[in-house]
């Protein structure tokens, strides 16, 4: 058996420009926390295991990710002493013997691509140290890559660097994999001098060089360096992450009206022959099978679309939705809840909610399930093939039956029997001549005052 690749994740820091009780890394980007997003290209990219570092104060914060990857543990930073401390830390209590490489990133880089991430690995078989580098026509506070041919001289800090080293515009990602084999004795080798007084994690590749070992660099896309360090930044990688989704499911067929007003979560789920109109919001869990349309200001979360379906405009639905093939949600529609068999028709102004509706069944504009009695949820089950009037209350827990129908305007609290019609409505009654007695009346009155 090989040796194995870990990867540490630095996420110790304060994250104060967020100006936010939350630590950095678990801002979410698409619905998922930053660090979900490293942990999950981290996966993909067969690494074996991960070792967060973390400072002590966020422990609690970050213990649902025990939870949900089991390839991770964590270790502390005590003091705040740089980026090589804080790696240092991350290894402290590992057994390097049996690990090839030890991959460092940042807990702040959500756009890191797994592919990049098998590229390093690629690049290190050949060297003890690749650093991932990207061009940048202003690189100001970035480090300097410098290098000869495909080799990786030095790493110098902005602020450490000379007028000359300043012009270079190569610049350090911050992502680095490093030969696990003398790591933990090239730690130990770091100084803190420097402007900052800490002990900097780019000093490796001198040491490493000074020692006879050989570095190499790669060079990505800037977009996949950026780190999340305010709100700001937050936004910015929350668009570029959006633009990789759209481009993705348009490549794939999904018509898409206006891109730059559709918004996906990380694990959408859109099959072929698609429509989606402007200005919609997904969330997460959900599923848009073949030949769906979403018309324009919708909002869908945890929910299935099947085959065919017309959702929107205007529609909403959440918790647990699913919708049959040929369905209709119309404008106004609210689902929450609910599952509608094929051929279902809701077309306006209805909110449903704790619901069963069977096939081929109408609900009439103005219909609202009343599921809810202060203090438990009800369920509202309708058969195949009924009529519910407009401007219909059914009030749960209620069935109706196959067929059935609902007169318009009614407020149901009892079943209905399948192919029966049940109506609820106080009699008529009319005042004859009351416009005219009503107008003479407000005229006399005028006129006394």
């Amino acid at each position: 058996m090989g040796k194995k690749n870990i990867a540490i994740i630095l996420a110790a820091g304060k994250g104060s420009r967020m100006n936010s009780d939350i630590p950095k890394p678990l801002h979410k980007i698409a619905g998922k926390t930053i660090i979900e997003h490293i942990l999950t290209n981290i996966d993909d990219a067969n690494y074996d295991e991960s070792v967060i570092v973390i400072n002590k104060e966020s422990e609690d914060y970050f213990s649902f990710l025990k939870n949900v990857n089991n390839k991770i543990a964590f270790a502390f930073q005590d003091q705040q002493l740089g980026t090589g401390d804080a790696v240092k830390s991350g290894i402290k209590n590992l057994d390097l013997s049996n690990v090839e490489n030890v991959l460092v990133v940042f807990g702040d880089t959500p756009l890191l691509s797994s592919t990049t991430l098998e590229k390093l690995t690629v690049s290190n078989r050949d060297n003890n140290i690749t650093v991932l580098g990207f061009e940048a026509p202003d690189p100001g506070r970035y480090g300097r890559l410098l290098t000869s041919g495909n080799k990786l001289l030095k790493i110098v800090e902005a602020l450490d660097a000379n007028d000359e080293e300043k012009k270079i515009t190569f610049c350090n990602g911050g992502i680095m994999i490093i030969k696990a084999d003398r790591l933990k004795e090239n730690l130990d080798l770091l100084n803190n001098n420097n402007v900052k007084k800490e002990y900097i994690l780019s000093d490796l590749v001198e040491i490493n060089n000074n020692s006879g070992g050989s570095s190499a660099y790669l060079k990505c896309n800037y977009e996949e360096t950026i780190g999340v360090d305010s709100k700001k930044g937050l936004s910015r990688a929350e668009k570029i992450f959006q633009n990789r989704m759209r481009d993705y499911f348009m490549e794939n067929g999904t018509t898409i009206l206006d891109p730059e007003t559709v918004f996906f979560s990380y694990d959408t789920k859109i099959g072929k022959g698609v429509e989606i109109g402007s200005n919609i919001v997904i969330g997460e869990n959900v599923i848009i099978e073949d030949n769906v349309k979403i018309e324009s200001f919708c909002s869908i979360e945890q929910s299935v679309i099947q085959e065919n379906s017309i959702i929107g405009p205007f529609a909403r639905l959440r918790n647990n939705v699913e919708v049959g093939k040929d369905s209709r949600v119309g404008n106004f529609v609210e689902l929450k809840n609910t599952k509608l068999e094929k051929e279902v028709k809701i077309s306006h102004l209805s909110y449903i909610g704790d619901a069963e509706i069977d096939v081929s069944t109408n609900i009439g504009a103005g219909t609202i399930t009343c599921n809810f009695d202060g203090v438990d949820k009800h369920k509202t089950k309708i058969g195949k093939r009924a009529f519910i009037g407009s401007n219909s209350s059914l009030i749960a827990p209620i069935t109706i039956g196959d067929d059935a129908n609902v007169a318009a305007g009614s407020s149901i609290s009892k079943n209905v029997e399948s192919n029966s019609l049940a109506i609820t409505r106080a009699p008529i009654k009319f005042f004859s001549n009351w416009s005219k007695k009503n107008k003479k009346n407000n005229e006399e009155k005028k006129c006394a005052e």
